[in-house]
């Protein structure tokens, strides 16, 4: 009997689903095993957590501060959520989804509360030896130069999520070790999008669905986790099951779960 490709979401908000055990249940049988979920706020972090004890060795719970998040938030609620992180830290996978948005952060001074909540994040998660998983909407450089810095001087990897929109910066991204990549349903979508992960370097890939942030006018689901990986196998003319597991490799590398 042939063995089952195994696959894992590396990029999902389980907390945001309606019926986040019935979504895992439908993507397991597709051979999806591992769920990294990322929290935005205080009430998805306690979300995730108690799905990842629902779930064990399955749902991946991250915690963090959304950058877009911030923009609506007073400092005493800041605060609150940065000592929850704090005293919760040992039963995170990783810190996420943390970085910058400068959709949402308009002004210098909005700019700037987000670039320094990201640095206190780095340090909760530096203490932890934890990566971190990067947001960067319309920050892409600044994002991407903080994670070189979170890696150069903590030595844990980064994972910048959705980084599919510039060959330049993936090509710099490129020529620094421990930065990490994904790609998710924009490809099954977006030429532009194939262009960019056609320049990847496949062993600091790996695959997302944000769950459920919607793509082609439908909400994206963890079960397409074996779409998206069939469509970056077919860039790189490598088969879906080698590509699988590459990326199950990638990511216990990205989460300390073996050799480098």
């Amino acid at each position: 009997m042939a063995r089952r490709t195994v696959y894992a979401d590396a990029h999902c908000h389980l907390d945001q689903l309606e019926d986040a055990p019935k979504e895992i249940a439908a993507a397991k049988k597709l051979g999806v095993k591992r769920f990294l979920s990322n929290s935005e706020d205080l009430a998805s972090m306690k979300r995730n957590l108690a799905l990842a004890r629902e779930f064990p060795g399955v749902v991946l719970p991250g915690l963090g501060i959304h950058p877009a998040e911030l923009v609506g938030q007073d400092d005493k609620t800041v605060a609150a959520e940065l000592d929850f992180i704090k005293a919760h830290v040992e039963s995170a996978s990783f810190l996420g989804e943390i970085g910058l948005d400068f959709l949402h952060a308009a002004t210098p001074v909005q700019q700037d509360r987000q670039k320094k909540i990201l640095i206190e994040q780095f340090e909760v998660a530096a203490a932890a030896d934890l990566p971190v998983v990067i947001h960067s909407r319309r920050a892409q450089r600044p994002a991407m130069n903080a994670a070189f810095r979170y890696v150069e001087t903590y030595g844990r990897p980064v994972l910048l999520h959705w980084f599919t929109q510039s060959v330049k910066l993936l090509l710099e991204v490129n020529r620094r070790p421990g930065i990490y990549i994904s790609a998710g349903p924009a490809v099954l979508f977006n030429a532009g999008a194939r262009k960019v992960v056609a320049h990847a370097i496949l062993d600091r890939l790996l695959v997302e669905t944000d769950a459920p942030v919607p793509f082609d006018g439908e909400p994206a689901r963890p079960s397409w986790i074996p779409r998206v990986v069939e469509t970056i196998a077919s860039i790189f003319r490598i088969s879906p099951e080698d590509l699988a597991k590459q990326l199950n490799k990638n990511l216990d590398r990205f989460l300390g779960l073996a050799q480098k």
